[in-house]
């Protein structure tokens, strides 16, 4: 008897929708949403750098400052799709080989000209 008031009791409790945890000049914000949670990096200024919230389609990552990723060795992404957007720009370098391939149709478009340099450009090689 006194198990199943214990039980009652425990699941009328609700934790609470969001919690707080200090870091330095930040806080760390657990939040519950109707489809899933939140997690907020906070600064005192209110400007949250880092968010992740978790939707019932997966967690989405949101960076609002910059992000510089730094490997000592290879780095490789996969996805079923993959896109890259600049808003500004968006440059590609190597300080070796490029080597873009393709499964399929490569189609450039540009609203301007398009340049190619090189010592020798080979088509249909």
């Amino acid at each position: 008897m006194a198990n199943a008031s214990l039980a009652r009791t425990l699941s009328a409790v609700q934790p609470p929708s969001q919690s707080r945890i200090a870091l330095g000049a930040y806080q760390l914000i657990f939040e519950r949403t109707p489809g899933g949670g939140a997690v907020r990096l906070v600064g005192e200024d209110g400007a949250q750098p880092i968010e992740i919230e978790v939707t019932p389609a997966g967690p989405v990552l949101r960076l609002r400052a910059g992000l510089a990723i730094a490997v000592d060795g290879d780095l490789d992404l996969t996805a079923d799709r993959l896109s890259l957007h600049g808003r500004a720009a968006l440059s590609l370098a190597s300080d070796g080989a490029v080597d873009i391939r393709s499964g399929g149709d490569v189609a450039m478009q540009a609203n301007d000209d398009v340049r190619l340099n090189g010592e020798r450009i080979k088509l249909n090689c």
